[in-house]
C-alpha cells in the first residue's frame, strides 16, 4: 500500500508538473502578444546603466540603446572603479554619437551594500528628466524597445513597467544551460505571474516615473537589499499602482558562461525567492519536470512510470525549443536542446542549497542574505582565514631567509 501511495502522489507530482508548464506557456503566449493599437506616449526619459567590467557583448549591447528610436532620451552610464574595462567602451561609444544626449560617471560615493543601487545612486544627480529607465549591461534591445515600454505609462494608473528577456547567443556549456532555463522556466514563470497580477519583477528593464520611486522612499530604501528590483515592485504595487509587463521582449546575451557562473547565478535568484516569498519558492520543484520524471520511473516498477519519465522530460523540452523560438526567433541547436533535462536535474541541487544556505557571491562582494534580501558582509570562513596566516607565515620566513643569504 505504501508503495502505491508513493506512486500515486509521483503520479499526481506529474500532473502538477505537466498542468503549471502548461499554463505558463500559454501565460507567455497572452502577454508577449501585440496590443491592436498602442498609445503614442513617449514622455523624455533618462535610462540608467550601472556597468562592472566588461560583460560579454558589452559594446554591441550599449550601442543598441543609442540607437532607440525615440524622440528624447539621455543616456548615463556609471562605473565605481575608475580602472574599470567598461570605460574605454562606452568612450568609443560616446565619440562615435557625438550628438546623443550621453554621460558617464566614475566613481561612487559610499551609499549602501548593494553596489548595483550604489551606482544609480550616483546617477540621481545627472538625471535631466522625470521618467527613469534601469536597466542591466548585459541587456541588447532592437530601436522600438523603448517607445514599446513606455507607452504603457499612458495610464497614470501604472507605476512600473518591466519587460521579458530572452537569452541569446550561447556557446559554452554555462550559456546554454542558462539560456534554456531563461527561455523556459524563467520566461514562463514571469509570465505566468504577471497574467495572476503577482508582483514578479527582473531589475533588467524597469521604466518608471520618478514621482512614483520617490513615494516608495527612493534608492536609499532599497540600497542595502540584494532584490532592490523586485522589493521596488512590491514597494510600487503596496503604493497603490498597478505593474505591467511589455509586450516587447528584450535580449539577455550570454555567450561563454561556464557551469559554475549557471550555478552560482541561480544559487543567488533561489535565495532571493525563498526570502521573499517562500510558498512560491517551496513549491518549485513541482515545476521540475525531468526531476520529477526520474523519481518517478526510479521507485516505480510500471511502464506507466517510465512513460512517464519519457512524457515529462520531452515536454520539458518541447516548453523550451518552443518558447525560445517565441521570444527570440530562432530554435536552440539539437545538441543543446538534449542538455534541457540535465539542466533540470542540475538546477534541483541547488535548489536544496538555497533552503540551507544563505550566503551569496556577488559583483565580487560575499554576502550573507537576510529576511526581505537584506544584505549583511560575510566573514571570510575560519579555513581560509587560517590558509591565509599560513601563507603570510612562509612569506616572513622566505624573506628572512633571502636576508641571511
Amino acid at each position: 500500500m505504501p508503495i502505491v501511495n508513493a506512486n500515486h502522489l509521483l503520479g499526481l507530482a506529474a500532473a502538477v508538473a505537466v498542468i503549471s508548464t502548461l499554463f505558463s506557456l500559454v501565460s507567455l503566449l497572452w502577454v508577449t502578444r501585440r496590443p491592436r493599437r498602442l498609445p503614442d506616449h513617449t514622455p523624455p526619459v533618462t535610462i540608467y546603466k550601472p556597468l562592472k567590467g566588461e560583460d560579454e557583448g558589452l559594446e554591441e549591447n550599449l550601442r543598441s540603446f543609442f540607437r532607440l528610436d525615440y524622440p528624447t532620451f539621455q543616456l548615463l552610464f556609471c562605473v565605481a572603479d575608475p580602472d574599470d574595462p567598461a570605460i574605454p567602451v562606452v568612450e568609443r561609444l560616446l565619440v562615435e554619437f557625438p550628438n546623443q544626449d550621453a554621460g558617464l560617471i566614475v566613481g561612487c560615493p559610499a551609499f549602501g551594500l548593494n553596489p548595483k543601487v550604489e551606482s544609480l545612486a550616483a546617477m540621481e544627480r545627472y538625471r535631466k528628466h522625470d521618467t527613469i529607465l534601469i536597466s542591466d549591461s548585459n541587456v541588447r534591445v532592437r530601436p522600438s524597445y523603448l517607445r514599446e515600454t513606455a507607452c504603457y505609462l499612458a495610464d497614470p494608473g501604472v507605476g512600473l513597467v518591466s519587460n521579458l528577456f530572452t537569452g541569446v547567443d550561447e556557446s559554452h556549456i554555462g550559456a546554454v544551460l542558462e539560456n534554456l532555463h531563461l527561455n523556459g522556466f524563467i520566461a514562463g514563470g514571469v509570465a505566468a505571474a504577471s497574467a495572476c497580477r503577482i508582483t514578479c519583477v527582473v531589475g533588467k528593464s524597469m521604466l518608471m516615473p520618478v514621482r512614483v520611486l520617490e513615494a516608495i522612499g527612493g534608492f536609499a530604501a532599497v540600497r542595502n537589499l540584494l532584490a532592490e528590483d523586485q522589493v521596488i515592485g512590491l514597494r510600487v504595487r503596496k503604493a497603490g499602482y498597478s505593474i505591467r509587463l511589455s509586450h516587447h521582449v528584450i535580449e539577455n546575451v550570454n555567450q561563454s558562461r561556464g557551469f559554475k557562473w549557471f550555478l552560482n547565478r541561480h544559487s543567488r535568484w533561489y535565495k532571493i525567492r525563498r526570502r521573499l516569498s517562500f510558498p512560491v519558492f517551496a513549491t518549485e520543484p513541482l515545476s521540475n519536470l525531468a526531476s520529477i520524471g526520474m523519481v518517478w520511473a526510479l521507485s516505480g516498477d510500471s511502464g506507466v512510470a517510465w512513460g512517464g519519465l519519457v512524457l515529462l522530460v520531452g515536454l520539458g523540452i518541447v516548453r523550451d525549443a518552443f518558447q525560445t523560438f517565441w521570444l527570440r526567433g530562432s530554435l536552440p541547436k539539437l545538441r543543446h536542446l538534449l542538455l534541457s533535462p540535465a539542466k533540470d536535474l542540475f538546477i534541483l541541487p541547488v535548489w536544496f542549497d538555497a533552503l540551507v544556505n544563505d550566503r551569496v557571491h556577488w559583483r565580487g562582494h560575499r554576502f550573507i542574505v537576510g529576511r526581505y534580501t537584506r544584505l549583511r558582509s560575510a566573514r571570510v570562513p575560519r579555513t581560509v582565514r587560517r590558509r591565509v596566516r599560513r601563507v603570510r607565515r612562509l612569506r616572513e620566513l622566505n624573506r628572512g631567509s633571502e636576508g641571511l643569504v
